[in-house]
């Protein structure tokens, strides 16, 4: 049996630790616990544990410090840190204290149970003294911090790299997957094992990392002169992508370019990036570089003329605009154009829709659409190209179903509710913009709608009602002149008279003296 030390300042930690792990089923026996660093340091001094899982930031001695004074005694167990920190400081010390692994909190029960299953097999390698040929393993200069640095963030950090310079090719493998947990789930399944022994069986020395739901594999070699490293990498992705064992779990692998050199090796994960993000946006298993410059030009092209000709392409009532459909789906289809492209053009194509929709018709479409901000958001926001292309075929087809139920009696229905609209509110001031807010249309449409409808302007028909109501007012009561002005729309009593004449052809005096109607009941 093993003999296991846990040492965590949490109290809960270590009784979860303890008991929520089949440790004897792995052939481990707990010998001992601390909450703090001292005790932690005398009782393992006094248990001689193999394995020690420690927190580093405990009270009287952190776990780094704990380690370093262990080794300083003569402790031979092998360590391994779980942290609720991912300092880097605190990763390269454990990487010089060569410690198993640094995991982070809150660390899976599965992965912590892997990470000692590891320090035992590390156990056994040293005790079979030809495990420790250098020839046959690499060593250990970089650990996860540092492969972050270098390969993702592209920082040139400082480590041996003595050890790299047997190898003359580098690339990166990066497999991303829709699905949650990837790495556990290849672990699981045995993917991860069988994809290292294929590559490592064909020459290949494979380092692994996990970062942001993706799997970097870096690998290394130094092949003779007629075997490619990109056609290993490639017959790789093609057998593990379409493993039989992952059901319905689409994988997605980007192959980058080969480097020669290790601090190179940034310019291929940039590169695997992008082939895998294309990968999971078609589809496609397997994508690698090969093809990213072509992608990058007709990118640019179609850019360019989408911008020249998208006005022409977005009037619905024209051909071209089911054309323009047709060939945006072919370019997504063939996968022929990079997909942050294809999100641009499919959000220009709604925002000059909305535009021209509203200058063909009036229309503020967003009563059918939605909100248009939120639906350039979902555009941009597209996980892969089939939820793209429903976005945009479903934005054309409530358009289209609009359109051709309403725009045959549209414009005259939009002149009757304006109508009816001037004839209640004609006494009032009114002005062109508001109308048009009020019908959720712009200005100038109403303008011309209202003039082609009714053969007169909308200044024109409120002139006439309110002409219409004076000659009304003038017959039937005694109000004043100026009191009748005011009543049907006219602050300035002289304008009011001078309008009056011009459509009458008397003034309102000599109206009303022509026409009132005598009644017992006239004021005067």
């Amino acid at each position: 049996m093993y003999k296991l030390f846990i040492a965590d300042d949490e109290q809960l930690v270590v009784e979860t630790l303890s008991a929520m792990i089949d440790w004897n089923a792995s052939g481990i026996r707990i010998v001992g616990t601390a909450n703090n660093g001292k005790q932690a340091l005398e009782r393992i001094l006094q248990s001689d544990p193999d394995i020690v899982l420690t927190d580093i930031r405990m009270p009287g001695l952190n776990g780094l410090e704990l380690i370093r004074t262990l080794k300083e005694n003569g402790c031979k167990a092998e360590c391994i840190i779980v942290s609720g920190y991912s300092e880097f400081e605190y990763a390269k010390e454990a990487i010089e204290l060569e410690a198993v692994d640094y995991l982070i909190k809150p660390a899976e029960l599965d992965e912590v149970a892997r990470t000692v299953s590891r320090a035992i097999q590390r156990l056994g390698r040293k005790a079979d003294q030809t495990g420790n040929n250098p020839e046959h393993r690499i060593a250990k200069a970089l650990d996860r911090a540092i492969f972050t640095d270098l390969i993702v963030n592209g920082k040139r950090p400082s480590f041996d790299q003595t050890p790299y310079g047997q190898y003359d090719q580098f690339a990166v493998i990066l497999i991303g997957s829709p699905a949650t947990l990837l790495l556990e789930r290849m672990k699981d399944k045995g993917i991860t094992d069988a994809l290292l022994s294929f590559l490592t069986n064909r020459g290949i020395v494979v380092d692994l990392l996990y970062e942001q739901q993706k799997v970097i594999l870096l690998c290394m070699a130094s092949l003779e002169k007629d075997a490619s490293l990109t056609e290993i990498l490639m017959a790789a992705a093609a057998t593990f992508s379409n493993d039989g064992s992952w059901d319905d779990t689409l994988l997605s692998f980007g192959i980058g370019p080969v480097v020669t050199e290790i601090m190179h090796m940034h310019v291929s994960y940039l590169a695997a990036c992008k082939a895998c993000q294309m990968g999971l946006f078609f589809g496609a298993p397997v994508m690698d570089v090969s093809s990213w410059t072509e992608i990058s030009r007709v990118s640019e092209r179609v850019v360019s003329d989408w911008s020249n000709q998208i006005q022409s392409f977005i009037r619905y009532e024209q051909k071209e605009f089911e054309a323009m459909l047709e060939r945006w789906t072919e370019w997504g289809t063939k996968q022929l154009i990079a997909p942050d492209t294809l999100k641009k053009t499919g959000a220009q194509w709604a925002n000059r829709l909305h535009d021209l929709i509203g200058q063909d018709y009036g229309i503020k479409i967003e009563r059918v659409t939605g909100d248009r901000t939120r639906l350039i958001e979902e555009i941009h926001e597209a996980p892969d190209w089939a939820s793209l292309k429903k976005i945009c075929m479903d934005l054309a087809q409530s358009v289209q179903f609009y359109l051709n139920v309403t725009k045959t009696t549209l414009k005259e229905k939009v002149a009757h509710e304006i109508k009816a609209y001037l004839e209640s509110h004609y006494h009032e001031n009114i002005q062109l913009d508001q109308l048009a807010e009020r019908f959720d249309l712009n200005a100038s449409y109403v303008s011309n709608l209202y003039s082609k409808s009714t053969g007169q302007t909308i200044l024109e028909y409120v002139t006439l009602l309110r002409i219409r109501q004076a000659k009304k007012m003038l017959r039937e009561s005694s109000f004043k002149i100026s009191k009748i002005s005011t009543n049907v729309g006219y602050d300035n009593q002289r304008y009011f008279c001078q309008v009056f004449k011009k459509h009458v052809g008397v003034s309102p005096g000599q109206y009303r003296e022509e026409h009132m109607i005598k009644s017992e009941g006239d004021h005067h």
